[in-house]
């Protein structure tokens, strides 16, 4: 006797940002002086902090279908949960080894602007990709939102759209809820950590 067929899989997008936001400058509310006596040992992970040089923090999307469909990604939404002033107390944190981010699509996201915009910007190679955009199982993508907040310290959330067999869906990233953080730099002072011996 034959067993039950499972359903097939519905046409979508596999969304996943396994590493949330990764950047080499981050926000603590650890003092100056906490932060000389013991680098390492603060409790407090901080928020990813951006000062408009170098390299801006990033939320890296990976695209995938769970099936050999190929599905179209019409678009990227960022939704600002809370836009609050950069901290005035606590300290921004340098990374010593710090590179760049692996080779993604990039997209700058400008969070001190409202409506958020998702714009493309053109890679190392030169080439610029904007949406739509085709995902297979076989083909997934990767985005690289770089996010730039401004003198904002914000809360957000990100929606990717795609439509699949002329139906449209849609995946909303809130990281567990809690939405994800990013910060400006304000006035506060910097802190280069020193190297692991």
């Amino acid at each position: 006797m034959w067993g039950k067929v499972s359903d097939p899989e519905p046409p979508g997008v596999t969304v996943h940002h396994s590493y949330g936001i990764v950047g080499c400058v981050r926000y603590t509310d650890a003092t100056l002086d906490e932060m000389r006596r013991n680098p390492y040992g603060t409790a407090d992970p901080g928020v990813d902090a951006y000062d408009g040089e170098g390299y801006p923090p990033e939320l890296v999307l990976t695209l995938q279908t769970p099936t050999p469909k190929a599905v179209v990604v019409t678009g990227v939404k960022v939704k600002v949960l809370k836009r609050a002033a950069v901290p005035n107390s606590g300290v921004i944190v340098v990374e010593r080894a710090c590179g760049g981010s692996m080779m993604t699509r990039p997209f700058d996201v400008d969070l001190s602007k409202y409506p958020v915009k998702v714009l493309p910007r053109a890679a190392d190679d030169g080439t610029t990709v904007d949406f739509p955009l085709k995902v297979s199982e076989s083909d997934p993508e990767q985005l690289g939102l770089e996010l730039d907040p401004g003198d904002w310290h914000v809360r957000f959330t990100v929606e990717v759209e795609w439509v699949a067999d002329g139906e449209r869906g849609s995946k909303v990233l809130d990281n567990n809820g809690r939405g994800f953080e990013v910060t400006g730099t304000g006035d506060l002072p910097t802190y280069m950590m020193p190297e692991r011996r």
